[in-house]
């Protein structure tokens, strides 16, 4: 869903008057983004923006030593000029911003600009005791689908009258729930 600049303005006044930021070139800064519907159409709120490219974090959360970080390729500053500089030389380019305040993650007016980070891998959000997990379905469904094939070639002997293969398979069946039960 594409998020009009009229959208982002509503959001960037609603944040200006709710958050005291600490230092007032970010607002600077905010004003210029808002007065260029340009640099709106290429300006995407998103979470984990130092993965992008082009992004910018800012927080307004107490005890944040830095409130402001502004990323470009692999080089991080906090200083809001040389961001500044940056946005007005490349209007182009995409630029991600990432807001922190209380409540972020539950705050109706961000969600309404909140977009998908195209930069987040799929699995960031998944530790190791997921992919345990995961692991264990897979082997799970592995071992179901095998028992269905089994049972499967069994209906098959018996239908074909080959004992040969009925006792082959339904060894097989065996062994293969034995082990299942031992897990």
């Amino acid at each position: 869903m594409e998020i009009s600049p009229l959208q982002k303005k509503a959001f960037i006044d609603w944040f200006l008057d709710q958050y005291d930021l600490p230092k007032r070139e970010i607002v600077w800064l905010f004003d210029y983004l808002l007065k260029r519907d340009e640099l709106l159409n290429n300006l995407h709120f998103v979470f984990e923006a130092h993965l992008c490219p082009r992004s910018m974090i800012i927080s307004v959360q107490d005890g944040e030593e830095r409130p402001f970080r502004f990323y470009k390729e692999h080089v991080v500053t906090n200083e809001v000029e040389k961001a500044f500089h940056d946005i007005r030389m490349n209007h182009g380019e995409p630029l991600y911003v990432e807001m922190n305040f209380a409540g972020v993650r539950n705050s109706e007016e961000y969600i309404s600009v909140l977009e998908d980070n195209p930069f987040l891998p799929d699995d960031y959000y998944l530790e190791d005791s997921d992919y345990k997990e995961i692991d264990l379905l897979l082997n799970y469904v592995e071992n179901e689908q095998y028992i269905l094939e089994l049972k499967s070639k069994i209906d098959e002997a018996l239908d074909e009258g080959d004992l040969k293969a009925f006792n082959f398979y339904s060894s097989l069946l065996n062994n293969q729930t034995e082990d299942q039960n031992r897990r």
